[in-house]
């Protein structure tokens, strides 16, 4: 193959001869040609053995990222073929997206030896005597004809040709951008341990004392999952995960496994300790925490379970050991009335929303006063005059929306505010924005003193 000595092409005027930078440049007093150098000083590629498969180039956007990749700090995941495919780091999750180059990418087996060392010719990129603008890069003929100099003096001092091998070559490269986790496969394992018969509540008392055993372990044949197990399914950083599952009330630790808590469970729990609370005259902003997990556990509700519970609904310690005799918890009783009102919808369609009311305040332990703003969120009120369950809305923003625009053809934006929360939002994004991407917000009759509307948008 013959190679030419030229990095950039050279243009022909109208005589069919190559023209100067100069030239180029518009100026006919300092034209002179260029000839094409016939010395050996090109680069010469062969393509043995080349790879098209299984090799991905990875844009990384930051140093960090770079030394966590070399460190072995990130992996890869996609649950199944369908899933998007995501990279995790310790405390962070990235969208992996494919995109085609519009040139190939030559990867070479002795890319750090001198065949790609610059030329001395090409060292400048500032104004000098070529052509080339002050403080700016020289144009494409000024560049060309240094390069020609530069090499043609490279082949007068002898130097021989220079040869590559091309092992790969890549037509694509993954580009990265930080994301919200996903936790929907979290939510499916911990169905799938539920519904096989496994319940963190109905673990039997010499369960109980092995998980509190030295070595950390669940007791054997505990049916849940290890934090490293989750980790493998779920696309989350590990500090993303660990944060969501002591946020959400349907699983516990026991051990160093993660157990599912049936609704059914929780709320049996929750009746006897409201018992338990009328009995000893505790007040459920200032439980005492060791007389309470006694009297539970007489009651064959294991101490983790109920301090999880009380946890959930407001605050209590994170561990057993942490519990002592001046150890205080809370109740939330806002959070105490909703779980009953979300008991009562999900077992019973109300027509009347003033059956509802009724039925909800002969079920809250006495004391506690209901009102409607506490549906907020997962209870809303129908044409019908009834009461719509809205449970387990879609995490997915769009998803979500297209529940709510089911209910509703407009919505207020205050009514629709509580509905929202629970979005995945992506990084450096806020709740408030989602509206924004999938609504069209409009005041009635353009007045500014009427309340913000919201209708769905139609992409």
């Amino acid at each position: 193959m013959d190679h030419g000595p030229s990095v950039l092409p050279a243009k022909r005027g109208a005589d069919g001869q190559p023209r100067s930078a100069a030239q180029e440049a518009g100026d006919p007093e300092g034209a002179r040609s260029v000839e094409p150098s016939a010395k050996n000083g090109a680069v010469t590629i062969s393509f043995d053995e080349v790879e098209t498969e299984g090799i991905k180039l990875l844009e990384v956007s930051s140093d960090d990222m770079l030394q966590c990749l070399k460190d072995g700090g990130a992996v890869i995941k996609a649950s199944d073929l369908a899933d998007k495919v995501v990279l995790c780091t310790q405390e962070r999750t990235y969208s992996v997206k494919s995109v085609e180059t519009s040139n190939s990418v030559f990867l070479v087996e002795n890319g750090s030896s001198d065949a790609f060392a610059a030329p001395a010719g090409l060292a400048r990129v500032d104004g000098d005597e070529n052509g080339g603008a002050p403080g700016g890069t020289p144009g494409p003929m000024t560049q060309m004809a240094k390069a020609t100099r530069a090499i043609d003096e490279s082949a007068e001092e002898g130097k021989a040709s220079r040869e590559v091998k091309v092992c790969a070559i890549a037509n694509e490269n993954w580009e990265m951008e930080q994301i919200a986790p996903d936790f929907k496969r979290l939510d499916e394992l911990l169905r799938d341990c539920q519904e096989s018969g496994c319940d963190a509540a109905t673990l039997e008392a010499g369960e109980s004392a092995a998980a509190a055993s030295d070595d950390g372990n669940a007791p054997a044949g505990l049916v849940g999952y290890t934090v490293e197990e989750l980790l493998l399914e779920v696309q989350a950083s590990e500090t993303e995960l660990v944060e969501e599952l002591h946020r959400r009330g349907d699983a516990m630790q026991v051990g160093d496994k993660w157990v599912p808590l049936s609704e059914a469970s929780t709320s049996a729990l929750l009746d006897v300790l409201a018992s338990k609370v009328s009995e000893n005259g505790w007040a459920w902003e200032s439980l005492p925490m060791a007389q309470v997990l006694r009297a539970m556990e007489e009651e064959e509700f294991r101490k983790e379970a109920t301090l999880h519970c009380v946890r959930t609904l407001g605050s209590a310690p994170m561990f057993l050991g942490s519990v002592t005799p001046d150890t205080k918890g809370r109740v939330d009783a806002r959070k105490l009335c909703v779980h009953y009102a979300r008991r009562l919808l999900g077992r019973k369609n109300y027509n009347k929303a003033e059956a509802f009311m009724e039925d909800w305040r002969n079920t809250v332990p006495v004391g506690l006063e209901v009102s409607v703003d506490m549906l907020s969120g997962f209870g809303l009120a129908n044409d019908a005059g009834g009461i719509t369950f809205l449970d387990n809305l879609p995490r997915d923003p769009k998803l979500r929306f297209d529940v709510l625009f089911a209910e509703r053809a407009r919505w207020l934006a205050a009514d629709m505010r509580p509905f929202v929360e629970g979005i995945t939002t992506p990084p450096g994004k806020q709740i408030d924005d989602a509206p924004l991407e999938h609504c069209h917000g409009y005041r009635p009759q353009g007045k500014s003193e009427n309340p913000l509307m919201y209708v769905q948008k139609h992409f």
